[in-house]
């Protein structure tokens, strides 16, 4: 019994003994949680690095487009998940397309809703307004842009108009480029 309480004594005694040494040296315990802290990190950065990795698509950025021998702005569109070839036309308030297009990227108009007249460079037309719900290009996506969509023989390629360009945080033409910033 004898044994118990002098091992009792001795490791409370050894027990305040810490206490005290960390209070009189605090950078004991800073020093402690940093290497434990690195040690986790490493750790963590080492079943990263063994863990196959999916790619992360990063939905902000830049991207730049030539100008063709014409100077338009032309590239691969996706309206919805559908690929489009569209031109840049800061000309355009809206995303332009024809009801082919329209229906082929999965925005459905009836015939009652061409309720507005619009003009283009090929005359007037009647035309329904949209909803394209994602618009990509490249490292850009835009959600809920506005679109007009027009009879088919008016309009034989999308354009790209502003209602896309001014929800970007900058567009600017520099050196034959369209520099479009998300």
């Amino acid at each position: 019994m004898l044994r118990y309480l002098f091992i009792v004594v001795s490791v409370s005694i050894s027990a305040l003994g810490v206490v005290s040494f960390l209070n009189d040296n605090p950078h004991v315990v800073d020093t402690a949680a940093i290497a434990l802290k690195d040690r986790v990190e490493a750790d963590s950065a080492r079943r990263a690095a063994v863990k196959p990795q999916e790619p992360v698509r990063a939905w902000s950025g830049t991207e730049r487009l030539r100008a063709d021998a014409r100077g338009h702005y032309i590239a691969e569109f996706s309206l919805n998940s559908r690929r489009v070839t569209g031109v840049v036309d800061t000309g355009a308030t809206m995303i332009a397309m024809n009801w082919s297009q329209a229906r082929s990227a999965g925005i459905h108009v009836s015939p009652s809703e061409f309720i507005y007249t619009v003009n283009t460079a090929n005359g007037s037309t009647k035309a329904a307004r949209a909803i394209v719900r994602e618009v990509r290009l490249g490292s850009i996506r835009v959600r809920d842009v506005e679109a007009m969509i027009l009879e088919d023989d008016s309009l034989n390629i999308v354009l790209i108009g502003m209602s896309f360009l001014k929800r970007l945080r900058n567009f600017e033409f520099s050196n034959g480029q369209l520099v479009m910033k998300l």
